[in-house]
């Protein structure tokens, strides 16, 4: 039994209907925006006798943390909020899977390093500079020393299409700009691995079934500045690119500092024989599945 703590989020949606698919047994939380589907439950992470109470019903063999606070400025302004939802959470999520012996998957991101050096390795240590990375690094620790059979997945910049409940991404963005004749600003000096949403999920879920342990990136294969990025969405979405204009990330004045951080991927498909797309490659499957 699999259970997704985070299930109604955009990775977590998608995993869940994913195992779903493949016929494998799986339950999922939602907190803000009620799921009315089987094998949905309402869950507040901060709240220890809550997540106990799920965990003890459900008996899971493979616990997937995908619940977090994503909003990388948020984060800044908000520490305390990001501390319960990426950190605390996860901490009574691993002390109520004791009991079980429970596999912990951990969903983590680029953002635990500094960008200080040319591509990072699953091995790296750790070095965050922001609020976000902080809780996302510490909750790696806690999965670390957890005693608990654990995958620690990380990954960037996930775009696909969404529910409407699930924040926009990257791709969507350029999209909804571009038909409504909208002009685009993109940042030309934030570089990341674009992921495409099904890639990931698949992958996982081969890393899950194979019963591998450890850390692994699952990233797409190129590290895209955001504004060359936009122009390749509009390409293949066949949008106006003249309306996309770059600036720098200096202007807006955010509370969180952004790293460029390339994740190395290799490891992934040693270990599964899956390769995750590139970003023209991946927006292309997504064009083919676009929603009608």
């Amino acid at each position: 039994m699999i259970l997704i703590i985070g299930g109604s989020g955009f990775l977590g949606y998608y995993l869940h209907h994913n195992f779903i698919k493949n016929g494998q047994k799986v339950n999922s939380t939602y907190f803000k925006h009620r799921i009315n589907e089987e094998y949905f439950h309402y869950l507040d992470v901060t709240d220890k006798k809550n997540i106990h109470t799920i965990i003890q019903k459900i008996k899971p063999d493979v616990i997937i943390y995908a619940s977090a606070i994503t909003n990388v400025d948020l984060c800044e302004t908000d520490k305390n909020l990001a501390k319960a939802i990426n950190v605390t959470g996860l901490k009574f999520t691993i002390d109520a899977a004791a009991s079980f012996h429970s596999k912990i998957i951990y969903i983590s991101t680029s953002a635990v390093f500094d960008g200080s050096k040319k591509s990072y390795s699953e091995a790296e240590k750790t070095n965050p500079i922001s609020s976000y990375g902080l809780t996302k690094s510490m909750g790696e620790e806690l999965v670390l020393n957890s005693n608990l059979p654990y995958l620690i997945i990380r990954t960037d910049q996930p775009y696909s299409w969404k529910k409407n409940w699930h924040h926009t991404n990257s791709v969507l963005r350029v999209i909804e700009h571009l038909n409504s004749n909208e002009e685009h600003l993109e940042i030309s000096d934030w570089y990341n691995t674009p992921t495409y949403v099904p890639d990931f999920v698949a992958c996982t879920q081969k890393l899950v079934n194979d019963d591998h342990t450890g850390i692994f990136h699952l990233v797409g294969s190129d590290f895209k500045n955001r504004f060359d990025f936009a122009l390749i969405v509009a390409d293949i979405f066949g949008l106006d690119k003249n309306k996309i204009k770059a600036i720098n990330s200096s202007v807006l004045k955010l509370p969180a500092k952004r790293v460029n951080v390339k994740l190395e991927n290799k490891k992934a498909f040693e270990k599964t024989g899956m390769a995750m797309s590139n970003s023209i490659d991946g927006l292309k499957k997504m064009r083919k599945i676009q929603p009608v």
